[in-house]
């Protein structure tokens, strides 16, 4: 999570926007981004989430551009995590403690892109979805932020993710063996 939430600091930091840096946002060290609440649940239920990185879109010069990429950086270091993870399964073959440590890793990585790809509020999928509404729209979707963790906790306890999830894990799955196909990987 900590890789994650520095993406976002990150690229809003190089898109002009000070706000993650003041806000010692700005490092690896998962301490920063700790939410107490997020890593109790962590601790007890299996299923966590740290501190959002802050941003303030008014630093940006197109503010729908830089939303977007900001919101993208966290999954797409996820995405670039499992990459190099898969990389390193096919290194260490046959050494099976450090095989099923990495693949767990693997797929920590894909969920964890993938979910935050939903766009429900607060994960990044509905800060790109909100980046491409017309104004009206973005507006009206806005206005459903604040129900956004009671839905994701319903989809949560109904097992409804699992139906989402599983299917977008395989065929991204799929996508990264093409790509790293060719690498003999």
């Amino acid at each position: 999570m900590s890789f994650h939430e520095y993406c976002h600091g990150y690229v809003a930091d190089k898109m002009g926007d000070p706000t993650p840096r003041q806000n010692g946002r700005l490092t690896l060290n998962p301490i920063a981004h700790i939410d107490p609440i997020g890593f109790l649940t962590l601790l007890i239920f299996k299923f966590g989430w740290a501190k959002p990185v802050p941003i303030n879109p008014y630093y940006f010069k197109d503010k729908r551009k830089g939303v977007f990429l900001v919101s993208l950086a966290g999954p797409l270091s996820n995405v670039f995590l499992a990459m190099i993870t898969r990389i390193l399964m096919s290194l260490f073959s046959g050494f099976h403690l450090i095989e099923d440590f990495l693949t767990l890793l693997y797929i920590y990585n894909m969920f964890f892109a993938i979910f935050n790809l939903i766009p429900i509020p607060p994960l990044d999928g509905s800060k790109i979805l909100w980046s491409f509404l017309p104004p009206k729209q973005a507006y009206i979707f806005s206005q459903y932020e604040q129900y956004g963790f009671v839905i994701l906790l319903l989809l949560l306890v109904t097992g409804f993710f699992g139906i989402i999830l599983y299917p977008l894990y395989n065929g991204f799955d799929s996508i990264i063996s093409a790509i790293l196909k060719p690498f003999g990987v």
